[in-house]
């Protein structure tokens, strides 16, 4: 059990922040080259509908859709989903997608015409390629990327790239790889799992992100959380660029001292607490039987019985291992709802 001292300083640490439910991966009917079947202001209809604070819509090759009098800032998050070929120093040759959300269209086409490989054609029209990377390149990429203020995910890793060594999926730290992909039950989920398991196990790290990739209507099936102070774009990136976000329908907020979820810290002589709760609609029946895992770096260590309509709050001591993380099921579905990120041992 936690003490109310302790509940106390990790409610201090997110003092003034307010939950937000919301999709990292989407695409939108906008136009020139996008393949989305939903025009904005459905999207906007849909999401009231189920709940949802704020959706990312990465429409392809262009910048237009963030141009279009519906975008809203806190409400629709900017960016883009590329493809590409990444070739290494063997000459091997991999294709995989990734997302890149930022703040607004300017940021994205900073980076786009950072890198002439993407031929950004320029302004609010403006389209580029999707050109191939050396790994090495790829990686500068993703670091402009985190310069220009965005954050990088490499979406449904296991669906597009086929490769048996899971540090070929690992690009740089402090990056996101989607884990909760088209719903929490999918298949491609069950894949996505295990690999940011041994990713994690490898000693990357990577934070586990949801996408529901939708194109023609807003989902509820993979959300994500954010405790955040405004509803805005810039107070999103903000807590996803350092990892404190919960990748799932239920918010879980963890700190060591006074590292937050994502961070890293000394581990010695400190303890872990946990806050679970904000079960987000789709996800709340009070029928049902809720489980919060703590896992480490060597496998679950506690386990213990939750509620849907109430916040929760755990205490434990720690060891000295890498890494503390939580996991939330609805043991009635016997299902993994809510993945949070991990706080790191240096």
């Amino acid at each position: 059990m936690a003490t109310a001292r302790e509940i106390n300083k990790l409610e201090k640490l997110y003092e003034g922040c307010k939950v937000y439910h919301g999709e990292l991966h989407d695409h939108s009917a906008s136009g020139g080259t996008s393949d989305g079947k939903l025009p904005l202001q459905e999207w906007v209809k849909e999401m009231a509908e189920l709940n949802m604070d704020f959706a990312a819509i990465l429409d392809h090759r262009q910048v237009r859709h963030m141009y279009l009098p519906e975008w809203k800032d806190g409400l629709f998050i900017g960016g883009s989903e590329p493809g590409t070929r990444i070739s290494d120093s063997k000459a091997e040759v991999a294709e995989m997608h990734y997302n890149m959300l930022f703040e607004g269209p300017k940021e994205l086409e900073a980076l786009l015409a950072e890198f002439p490989e993407y031929q950004f054609s320029g302004g609010e029209e403006g389209h580029f390629v999707y050109p191939s990377f050396t790994r090495e390149r790829f990686g500068e990429l993703i670091d402009a990327i985190k310069a220009h203020g965005g954050f990088f995910v490499h979406p449904h890793p296991k669906q597009v790239m086929k490769s048996e060594d899971p540090c070929d999926y690992w690009f740089r730290d402090e990056t996101g790889i989607e884990v909760f992909y088209i719903s929490m039950d999918s298949e491609a989920t069950r894949e996505n799992y295990p690999l940011w398991c041994d990713l994690l196990a490898a000693g990357k790290r990577v934070w586990v992100s949801a996408g529901g990739d939708e194109h023609a209507h807003a989902s509820d099936k993979a959300l994500t959380t954010i405790y955040a102070e405004d509803k805005t774009n810039a107070a999103y990136l903000a807590h996803l660029r350092v990892g404190d976000y919960t990748c799932g329908p239920v918010g879980i907020r963890m700190c060591i001292g006074d590292t937050k979820t994502g961070g890293k810290c000394r581990f010695d002589g400190q303890k872990l607490t946990i806050a679970v709760g904000d079960f987000h609609a789709s996800v709340a029946d009070p029928g049902h039987e809720y489980r919060l895992d703590i896992i480490d770096s060597t496998g679950k260590v506690v386990s213990e019985q939750i509620s849907c309509s109430e916040m929760n709050y755990v205490t434990i001591d720690i060891e000295n291992c890498a890494f503390y993380r939580a996991e939330v099921w609805d043991v009635t579905r016997d299902l993994r709802i809510s993945i949070g990120n991990p706080i790191w041992n240096e």
